[in-house]
């Protein structure tokens, strides 16, 4: 084994970032902004993994965590907040646009749940409203005459996912970062219980701070996280030819479990049905799409909006998220191992955290508070407390299995 002494430019870095996705290039990004010497290591490519096969939807707050809300709102409220002011900051056009997003409920299940949700989020601050099927329609036409109704969250919306992984990734050169692409991370090197670089092909990188956003792969580095704690789920997309206006605002329904967006160029973007994957998807890091969930989006899709029912499929892809056992990220240094923190398991909403994620591990590495309440997303709360799943981004993924869900007619 040898020691590397060009890992950095010749120097040592200060700092090893593990994972190119949108988590570790905002994070690198704000690193190297701050001074640090940053080295980002991406055992593919920039935006390979999850961070380039979603939806590119973006937004804040969530009503599935009711213990930890107030701390998930604050970050992605924040996020949402740094987003608006990114395409100047990192000099890149990721096609952020900002409507306000839909969430359709097709049950009467779902709509009680839209009401409640409602309910919580407005007495949290949130600015949330309920709509009727005449309200919805009235924003987004192309919605189908059977909807029950809608939730309408303005200020949130979509973007580019490429480009902002890129943008983060460029701006981080500027500042000096070093990225190196098609290298992959064997193990942390340690010395006693602190973390003290990384190995790659039999090679030592030494640094005073190890990162890892890695997302789904983290358990590879990090063993001592309890089997569990972050599990690969296998999400679906398909996409339809360019078409003109039609979708002015992203969408959810079912839950959220089902989503999509119309994106700048006319393409129309669906994914979800996990429930129809083998396993639901979990615990897959095959990257292949499968008939009966792909039938299942374009069915959803189609019953969502009739006017698509003829539209052309043009291309489907897989990809690899994160989830935790219970639906909160990983963030922050990881106790039983000095030197190492951690930025992962997003569950499948990364594109919600990933740029004030990027300032709060800058200033945990700084020795500064962040500001957050971070205590939900300890990385190492599984350790004592167990891995029972309790992820509410998985609820009930079994219900409908024979298809997509039934729309109830007019009233």
């Amino acid at each position: 084994m040898t020691e590397s002494r060009d890992g950095y430019r010749g120097e040592r870095p200060e700092t090893i970032v593990v994972g190119g996705g949108v988590i570790g290039c905002s994070i690198a990004y704000r690193l190297a902004q701050g001074g640090r010497r940053v080295l980002l290591l991406e055992r593919h490519g920039l935006a390979a993994g999850a961070s380039g096969r979603n939806g590119g939807m973006t937004g804040a707050g969530s009503s599935l965590h009711s213990a930890a809300g107030r701390a998930v709102y604050a970050l992605t409220a924040a996020n949402l907040a740094l987003m608006r002011d990114l395409p100047q900051e990192l000099g890149a056009d990721f096609e952020l646009r900002l409507p306000g997003t839909l969430d359709v409920a097709t049950t009467p299940e779902q709509h009680a749940h839209l009401v409640e949700s409602v309910r919580d989020q407005q007495a949290s601050g949130q600015d949330v409203h309920l709509l009727d099927r005449t309200e919805a329609r009235a924003l987004m036409p192309a919605l189908s005459e059977a909807i029950l109704g809608a939730t309408f969250a303005p200020g949130r919306g979509h973007l580019w996912p490429f480009a902002l992984v890129h943008g983060f990734a460029d701006a981080a050169r500027r500042h000096g970062a070093i990225i190196q692409t098609g290298v992959a991370v064997d193990r942390l090197l340690r010395e006693g219980d602190r973390v003290v670089g990384v190995e790659v092909g039999g090679e030592r990188i030494v640094a005073d701070e190890v990162v890892l956003a890695t997302n789904a792969y983290t358990p590879r580095i990090l063993p001592e996280l309890p089997q569990g704690a972050i599990v690969p789920a296998r999400g679906q997309i398909l996409v339809t030819e360019p078409l003109p206006p039609l979708l002015p605002h992203p969408f959810g329904t079912n839950f959220d479990k089902e989503y999509g967006r119309q994106t700048v160029d006319g393409k129309i973007l669906c994914g979800g049905y996990r429930r129809l994957d083998q396993d639901e998807g979990l615990g897959h890091e095959e990257e292949r799409t499968t008939p009966a969930v792909l039938d299942g989006i374009r069915r959803c899709l189609m019953e969502l909006f009739p006017d698509l029912r003829s539209v052309r499929v043009v291309r489907a892809w897989a990809g690899i998220m994160g989830f935790t056992a219970d639906g909160l990220p990983l963030i922050g240094r990881f106790d039983p191992l000095p030197g190492l923190t951690l930025a992962a398991g997003f569950n499948g909403g990364g594109f919600s955290w990933a740029a004030i994620v990027g300032k709060v591990v800058a200033d945990l590495l700084d020795g500064r508070d962040p500001g957050f309440d971070l205590t939900p997303f300890r990385p190492d709360r599984f350790a004592s407390g167990g891995t029972a799943w309790s992820n509410p981004f998985t609820a009930g993924e079994r219900s409908h299995v024979t298809g997509a869900p039934a729309l109830a007619g007019p009233a």
